[in-house]
């Protein structure tokens, strides 16, 4: 590949690790690498910054911090230069009332992140799980109002099968989207709402006029849904072998190996570095 791109991010779940949450040293290399060689770094999640993404640099032992760092599915983005965090249209109470009011007959377990924790209508072994895999605390409404008491970044579903996502979730969610919110799936038993103007690609695109680097200076790794807007107004885009079937059809490549074996790290090694 002969073009050199001046930003290279990546979403982290299915993409820079598998689901034991484990960052191999391929990937350690291939970041390191590029950071000498002076390209801007990032990381695109759906988590918010408070959990954990900050620490990511140190966790991985990369020996520096990302350049910018995007959560809540473009909701906010922390710029490494500046140490300035800016949130991005989220959800208003008006219509957090509506999705959750209209989501009702799913009898699903809406929730939603406040900062520092989570919090759900009931409690329950999804709520739990999620809670301990990303080792955050979990909360449980007293009444169904706390939930619009003031505006989120997104509103999340939870189903226990793929199937019941499928049948029951994403058809109804897709007869109440409207011209603010839409939905989405970031795994096959979950589903998200955000403000239509929110995407991964819209927050890269607010950090790179920030820096006047455009964005066919862009190479973007993903693997799911959310990921589809940053790999489609990114220069280049490369989709996880392990990935959802629509990134690999607009993705520019696909890796060879998925990320539970440094995948990421692999492809740029061989095509690219």
């Amino acid at each position: 590949m002969e073009k050199e791109y001046k930003i290279v991010v990546a979403d982290i779940d299915r993409t820079l690790r598998d689901k034991n949450d484990e960052f191999g040293a391929i990937n350690r290399k291939a970041f390191q690498e590029l950071h000498k060689r002076g390209v801007k770094l990032g990381l695109a999640s759906g988590r918010p910054l408070w959990q954990k993404l900050m620490e990511h640099a140190e966790e991985w032992q990369l020996g520096f911090q990302f350049d910018f760092i995007i959560g809540l599915n473009g909701g906010e983005v922390y710029d490494n230069e500046t140490k300035e965090t800016i949130k991005l249209n989220p959800l208003q109470p008006d219509t957090i009332k509506e999705i959750i009011t209209k989501m009702e007959p799913t009898q699903c377990n809406p929730f939603i992140y406040r900062e520092g924790y989570m919090l759900a209508r009931w409690d329950d072994e999804l709520l739990r799980a999620s809670a301990k895999r990303n080792n955050n605390e979990s909360r449980v409404v007293k009444d169904v109002s706390e939930f619009w008491e003031e505006p989120v970044g997104k509103i999340m579903y939870r189903t226990h099968s793929a199937e019941e996502m499928d049948a029951v979730v994403v058809p109804l969610a897709k007869t109440i989207e409207n011209d603010i919110f839409f939905s989405f799936k970031t795994r096959v038993d979950l589903l998200e709402f955000q403000d239509r103007r929110n995407s991964k690609g819209t927050a890269v695109q607010e950090y790179c006029a920030r820096h006047n680097i455009d964005m066919k200076d862009v190479m973007a790794f993903g693997d799911a849904e959310n990921d589809i807007e940053m790999m489609k107004m990114a220069g280049y885009s490369v989709c996880l072998c392990n990935g959802m079937q629509e990134n690999k059809e607009i993705a520019d490549a696909v890796t060879e190996y998925p990320a539970g074996e440094d995948g990421f790290g692999r492809w740029l090694f061989d095509h690219y570095l």
